[in-house]
């Protein structure tokens, strides 16, 4: 009821251009039963569906960081909520770009027995030089990869990595890796027109790992 109430309290506002938007930046949001963290707004990737290349907000959250958070403002966030199932490290960007504070954040959620969770593109390997996920062993409970593609030309097409073809292949070989070090692991993608995405599924079935498809919505 909370998130339909949002939601469609930002479409009213949207459609009939009534009432002032919300635009505090959110570093924790809640959905359905989900706490999610929004620790920047950087990405490797500039996927074409992306929508926060029109709007920076999600279901009904404004996301648009004026800074990166620290450690004391993200947890002093998290304390605001209650009730939730798990924390999602996920933004508006790529959580792994800032490691290092995952890391922290997710030692101390631990303590408390809280479920993590990290959505990624699945290139950190590539964008820090070294195999990163022997660092979450123990931290993260699963790891959501965006996929979204079955060979390298279709991925670069899609999502425009900064790595060329060596990107896919890199978020190939995270996948195939983080099963030794996080106990759920799940490729991801989003169901662009045009996408094979019983090919996908195909793919990530090879690699040994869940698949789920996301659902896309029309960006613009």
């Amino acid at each position: 009821m909370e998130d339909v109430s949002r939601i469609t309290t930002h479409n009213v506002r949207n459609l009939f251009k009534i009432g002032a938007k919300d635009q505090n930046a959110r570093i924790a949001y809640r959905i359905r039963h989900s706490l999610y963290l929004n620790i920047t707004n950087r990405c490797s990737n500039r996927c074409s569906f992306c929508a926060k290349f029109e709007d920076f907000t999600v279901k009904g959250h404004y996301l648009l960081l004026d800074h990166e958070p620290g450690f004391s403002e993200v947890m002093a966030a998290i304390s605001e909520h209650h009730g939730y199932e798990e924390v999602v490290f996920c933004g508006y960007g790529e959580p792994l770009l800032r490691l290092d504070l995952i890391k922290e954040i997710a030692a101390e959620l631990k303590k408390q027995g809280i479920r993590t969770r990290i959505n990624t593109d699945g290139q950190a390997n590539l964008v820090y030089g070294r195999n990163i996920l022997p660092e979450l062993e123990g931290l993260i409970d699963c790891v959501s990869v965006s996929l979204n593609a079955a060979d390298a030309e279709t991925y670069d097409r899609l999502c425009h990595t900064p790595f060329g073809e060596a990107g896919f292949h890199g978020v190939c070989d995270f996948l195939r890796e983080a099963p030794k070090y996080i106990p759920q692991v799940v490729a991801s993608a989003v169901t662009v027109p045009g996408l094979d995405i019983d090919q996908v599924r195909e793919l990530a079935q090879s690699l040994r790992v869940e698949f789920r498809e996301r659902e896309f919505a029309e960006v613009g």
